[in-house]
């Protein structure tokens, strides 16, 4: 079955995610306002998180991983929940990766976990800025045509798990995650990394999942097993390098 928002042009295609109005997205619950889908899908998708921390996916962190987190957090709500956007998006001035560069953005980001053993190698002090350079490229890639922002989290907070840290989104402000998200949109990464050294710390007793930490156990052994290995120095100057991708290549 093809769908209004994956034929025709770009406007065509535009229009097609959005009910009558111009306003609304289409959606699954009935909703006729962005105001009234807003707060169902508020309640609907914490109650998805809730039980995805609970009972945890299998973790990848590739393009495949984040539109697994965004499916299961979206099933109720839109018919295409983990489906990359057609379109190309913007929030102000600012865009967000072109479509065709969405898929090749996150195979970078997944080599650069995979050379890093998914965070476990790099020294504890520069996982902070390591996460929020992460963050930053996913961020910009911005894969699906609503829910980035809930989605980001969910695989952030998962990949922080996986070398035993944690992050405090609670900590974190609408207006101060608008602020720094905009700045590493331009290029200015500092804001963003000086936000994660605040709400990132080595997670305790209190944080610790058993069932997500077993999930990721099996799913770290299969990936070890097709990735290749390089050095652990090389690794580590990973990080040194950063996560620079030029997403409009």
């Amino acid at each position: 079955m093809t769908h209004p928002w994956q034929t025709g042009d770009e406007r065509e295609r535009w229009h097609g995610y959005l009910m009558p109005d111009g306003r609304t997205l289409r959606n699954l619950v009935g909703a006729r306002t962005p105001a009234e889908l807003r707060y169902i899908e508020d309640a609907l998708v914490e109650a998805r998180a809730l039980g995805m921390r609970e009972h945890a996916l299998p973790a990848t962190y590739d393009l495949d991983g984040l539109r697994s987190i965004h499916r299961h957090l979206f099933l109720d709500i839109y018919a295409w929940a983990g489906d990359v956007r057609t379109v190309e998006i913007r929030k102000g001035d600012a865009f967000f990766a072109r479509v065709d560069r969405i898929a090749p953005a996150m195979r970078d980001v997944a080599d650069f976990l995979a050379a890093t053993d998914h965070l476990r190698d790099v020294a504890p002090a520069d996982v902070p800025a390591t996460l929020a350079d992460v963050y930053a490229v996913v961020n910009q890639a911005h894969p699906f045509r609503e829910g980035n922002g809930r989605t980001q989290r969910e695989y952030l907070t998962s990949l922080a798990r996986e070398s035993g840290h944690h992050i405090d989104w609670l900590a974190v402000s609408g207006d101060q995650n608008d602020y720094v998200s905009h700045a590493a949109r331009t290029g200015d990464r500092a804001p963003l990394r000086e936000l994660f050294e605040r709400v990132v710390s080595r997670a305790g007793l209190r944080d610790f999942d058993p069932h997500a930490a077993e999930a990721l156990r099996l799913a770290n052994l299969s990936r070890s097993s097709a990735a290749g290995r390089v050095s652990a120095p090389d690794r580590r100057r990973t990080r040194a390098n950063g996560l620079a991708l030029d997403l409009e290549r």
